[in-house]
């Protein structure tokens, strides 16, 4: 499985003094991971350019807040979907495997991506209720510079 927490080499050398944690590394990770599901995950591309949206110490907490509550059944949930993936493919080789056994496998690796999304949905929730308008602002040219189209 792919680990997605930073090692603590990578941890040492490009952490970010305030918090312990490699928001590049983070958002590698997760960009690889981005497969999995439709909406982006935005929190280490927030975190990382927290100097140009102008997050203020308050914002920060209630970001960190839901990181730590949110981040290590996400992380779980998505090395799930990891696995059932893999197995999926494993068995769907196998031609004794009948295709009711497929269908609920892949029914199980879609009830992941719901939940991940759940997540993903929460943490954009926070996102709107925490920023004010130029904030918002700066994110969206942020996200643009990293290559993300957005409605006008």
């Amino acid at each position: 499985m792919l680990p997605l927490l930073a090692s603590s080499s990578e941890q040492q050398g490009a952490a970010s003094a305030s918090d312990g944690i490699d928001w590049e590394v983070a958002r590698q990770r997760m960009s690889m991971l981005s497969q999995m599901g439709f909406h982006p995950f935005l929190m280490p591309l927030i975190m990382e350019n927290r100097d140009a949206i102008g997050l203020e110490n308050e914002q920060i907490k209630t970001f960190r807040a839901w990181r730590s509550k949110n981040r290590v059944p996400l992380i779980h949930t998505m090395n799930e979907i990891i696995r059932a993936r893999a197995e999926f493919q494993r068995i769907a080789l196998n031609p004794k495997t009948r295709e009711e056994v497929l269908y609920a496998k892949q029914e199980e690796i879609f009830r992941l991506h719901r939940k991940v999304l759940k997540y993903q949905l929460s943490c954009r929730r926070n996102i709107l209720d925490t920023f004010d308008n130029e904030q918002w602002d700066n994110f969206r040219f942020i996200l643009t510079e990293n290559g993300y189209v957005l409605d006008e």
